[in-house]
């Protein structure tokens, strides 16, 4: 059986270790994988199946149309590498009883193009947010901008009437999404997903900064979920089980009242919190998982 690793060069240079571990693994469970630079993946014969680890769903499209089983879907990359389309999502397929909740922050879209007209408000002096996001709004006055496909706590930032032209400028060529900032002592939960099942929860804490990334400096530690932590998450997880997930993550913010508030969902996540914190060996689990399902679900002659 032969498996691909699709990544961007300079993601593979970061990821070596990561790719020669499933190699490793691959070994023992009698799958070669191959690394494949996106540049070239047309060019390579077909193989049994894809880890596609580029965030293009361009990438998974392809090999879906040439019946080859690839993690994550064309679909489900989509989706989670665009934080408003997860949150449109999940507001369609998440239960009743979840969306008469507080479960995720007050969000309201920014394209680039809006962005645009925005930084040329401020330039004219105009500082106020604008009229619409306003009145969306209410009285929430502190929020958090993030890019739609930023990941690891990259293109995060508070924005206020303190610092509105700085940031927006930051962020004029990107679509955006602006969210209330919820009170949460700079503390989350990752989620590791595996086989649309939950894997591994983790506890992260922020230092200094309002973002609790691992990569970001902040500590992470592993957690037991209680029952209705763990019920309250099954909700979110059954939101997509119309699509196969490999591994995945799943952040939710923990609010000053303990709720757990949906963040967003990490289709391509990293591991290192798992290898540095637990005993577990994600790899080792995912090529025994990626080895059953390609084995009983493979369409590829």
């Amino acid at each position: 059986m032969v498996g691909y690793l699709i990544y961007h060069k300079d993601e593979a240079v970061k990821n070596q270790k990561f790719i020669a571990c499933f190699q490793e693994e691959g070994k023992l469970a009698g799958i070669d994988f191959c690394y494949v630079p996106v540049e070239q993946y047309t060019t390579y014969p077909l193989p049994d199946f894809v880890l596609n680890r580029t965030r293009d769903s361009s990438v998974s499209k392809w090999y879906e149309m040439k019946k080859i089983p690839v993690f994550h879907s064309s679909f489900l990359t989509e989706i989670g590498n665009h934080k408003m389309k997860t949150y449109e999502y999940l507001k369609e397929r998440l239960p009743k009883e979840i969306l008469k909740e507080k479960w995720a922050p007050k969000s309201y879209f920014l394209p680039s193009d809006v962005m645009a007209e925005w930084l040329r408000f401020l330039e004219n002096g105009q500082h106020k947010i604008l009229p619409g996001i306003q009145k969306y709004f209410g009285d929430i006055k502190d929020f958090v901008i993030k890019s739609v496909d930023g990941h690891g706590g990259t293109e995060v930032a508070l924005l206020n009437d303190n610092n509105l032209e700085k940031v927006v400028r930051q962020f004029q060529r990107k679509d955006c999404i602006l969210q209330e900032k919820i009170q949460s002592d700079s503390k989350d939960i990752r989620i590791y997903l595996l086989g649309n099942q939950i894997y591994q929860a983790v506890c992260r804490q922020g230092k200094k900064d309002f973002r609790s990334n691992f990569s970001l400096g902040g500590v992470a530690y592993p957690c037991t979920l209680s029952d209705s932590q763990r019920a309250w998450i099954e909700s979110f997880l059954q939101a997509f089980s119309e699509e196969i997930i490999g591994l995945a993550g799943m952040d939710f913010i923990i609010d000053t009242r303990g709720r757990l508030i949906f963040n967003e969902l990490e289709e391509m996540v990293g591991c290192r919190m798992l290898y540095q914190y637990t005993d577990k060996n994600v790899v080792k689990d995912y090529v025994a998982w990626l080895q059953k399902f390609v084995k009983n679900n493979s369409c590829h002659k």
